[in-house]
């Protein structure tokens, strides 16, 4: 019983940390890779077209997105209140730290671990949750670290009109065309390795600094989101792969993204940069023993 288990959460976490890791390594290596344009393309068109291949194609049923969204809102939520609280607690700086608290690294990291885990099921409902996840990025996460609430961007977000579609065909039942489904399944199958390769390459140039302080951040980000994850599997009676995948999803490190907001409004990011760099790290320790937990519900 354990070696099948062992093999199988060895056959989940070993694709993410080698993809990952060759991103790190072609950076150290000085090879040219264009973070900026790559991120554009995933946002803009790669994660689109993988929302929307992933959730028409042997899609759950509608009930299961919509608890795996409810799911998604409450961990968010609740992160939101405890990280407000305790970081006013320990006088630390909300502009910096929160966002980092409150959003793990659902797409990057998180996709792939749901694709690998539970197939293209597991990578439907994970689309879910980080729908949810890049919703509160771009609203609450944008609003913190820049000063000011920006409802408008989020309608800028290509993710955001892919889920509308979604929506309209599964609930019309309408057909699209052969050629659509399939330009949208490949350029969908782009998403994955390049958010892994980005990962990589990502952490490889980040700075750190202060680090007891990020540190700590770092360590409640993974506790904090397992924390939640399970409150919400208990909540909403989530069992399976539902409940596998919320309990993956929450307890991802700090999204990468966080750094980017934090570098544009200069709110400490080298400090954000760390706590993305140490939970990053801290999850390579927790991630087979997660696997392995979220495989037996």
């Amino acid at each position: 019983m354990l070696k099948p288990l062992l093999t199988e959460v060895l056959s989940v976490v070993t694709p993410v940390f080698l993809i990952a890791g060759i991103g790190y390594i072609w950076v150290n290596r000085d090879q040219p890779f264009d973070n900026n344009t790559i991120s554009h393309l995933v946002m803009m068109v790669g994660s689109p077209c993988l929302i929307y291949s992933s959730l028409t194609t042997n899609a759950p049923a509608l009930g299961d997105l919509a608890q795996m969204a409810a799911a998604a809102l409450f961990t968010i939520t609740g992160a939101v209140a405890f990280a407000y609280g305790f970081l006013k607690i320990m006088g630390w700086k909300v502009t910096t730290f929160l966002p980092a608290l409150v959003h793990p690294n659902g797409g990057n990291m998180g996709l792939p671990v749901c694709l690998l885990a539970f197939g293209d099921t597991g990578l439907a409902l994970g689309m879910a949750y980080f729908f949810v996840n890049s919703i509160s990025q771009y609203t609450l996460g944008l609003s913190v670290s820049s000063g000011r609430f920006r409802p408008g961007q989020l309608f800028r977000q290509p993710v955001i009109w892919a889920v509308v579609l979604v929506l309209w065909v599964l609930i019309s039942g309408v057909q699209m065309p052969r050629w659509f489904n399939a330009t949208t399944t490949i350029l969908g199958g782009l998403t994955i390795p390049a958010m892994l390769l980005m990962l990589g390459t990502s952490l490889a140039r980040l700075n750190i600094a202060a680090v007891r302080q990020t540190f700590t951040v770092a360590a409640l980000r993974l506790l904090l989101g397992l924390a939640l994850g399970l409150s919400a599997i208990y909540i909403f009676e989530l069992q399976g792969v539902l409940a596998g995948v919320v309990l993956l999803q929450a307890t991802m490190p700090a999204a990468v993204f966080n750094y980017v907001f934090a570098e544009q409004f200069n709110r400490e990011p080298d400090k954000v940069a760390a706590v993305i760099l140490q939970s990053t790290l801290l999850s390579v320790v927790a991630l087979p023993l997660l696997v392995g937990w979220a495989m037996t519900f």
